[in-house]
């Protein structure tokens, strides 16, 4: 690992750990518990800072990279409602 990816994963560790400070600064101030719009930004803020270290450390080709991204942005884009199928 050359310098360039150490300083690469450093930052990506150290953007989750402030992700999750963050998150549960937030959650505090508002004296919420933890729910599923929490959980969904916690994987965010995990995942992508991983496909970064993913990126930076191993031979994986753009495409998978890309499916990984996508596979996020459904999950961000994802509706929680409890639909019971009469819209």
């Amino acid at each position: 690992m050359d310098v360039a990816q150490l300083i690469g994963v450093g930052g990506a560790v150290v953007a989750m750990i402030y992700g999750l400070y963050i998150i549960n600064q937030r959650i505090t101030a508002k004296n919420q518990g933890f729910g599923p719009n929490t959980l969904k930004i916690v994987g965010v803020v995990l995942f992508i800072p991983t496909i970064l270290i993913l990126a930076l450390v191993t031979s994986f080709q753009s495409e998978t990279l890309a499916a990984l991204l996508g596979t996020v942005a459904g999950y961000v884009l994802s509706n929680n409602s409890k639909n019971d199928g009469t819209d």
